[in-house]
């Protein structure tokens, strides 16, 4: 006689936290439009869902000026909402008088913060 097996139709599902963080590339001048925002995703259950504040859709954007650039990415499951800001500030200038040369640095700012998450039992 055949040995009753125990079988589980629900396979076990393990969700890493998710994770956003961004890259950028400050435009090359003050009213250039060549900037970059690029998002690094780890966790959560892939594929992600990501709307720009733009109304760009995707990991990268491009074409961008100064300013400040915000990317909301959703998990395929839903169980994770996470919002990151990009800043994109003014790129590298000098400024040469006749007695003093001012160089102002380069700043780009990346602000990522975990909005929500929803465990689903």
């Amino acid at each position: 006689m055949p040995t009753p097996t125990e079988r589980n139709e629900c396979g076990v599902i393990t969700i890493f936290p998710m994770y956003v963080s961004c890259n950028s590339t400050v435009p090359s001048s003050i009213t250039a439009s060549d900037g970059v925002a690029s998002l690094f995703i780890s966790g959560g259950t892939p594929p992600y869902f990501i709307q720009w504040n733009n109304g760009s859709i995707g990991k990268t954007i491009n074409n961008l000026s100064v300013g400040t650039y915000t990317a909301t990415v959703t998990d395929s499951i839903g169980d994770y909402l996470i919002t990151s800001t990009c800043t994109l500030f003014v790129p590298t200038t000098t400024t040469t008088t006749t007695t003093t040369t001012t160089t102002l640095p380069v700043y780009d700012f990346c602000l990522t913060f975990w909005d929500y998450f929803r465990n689903r039992h």
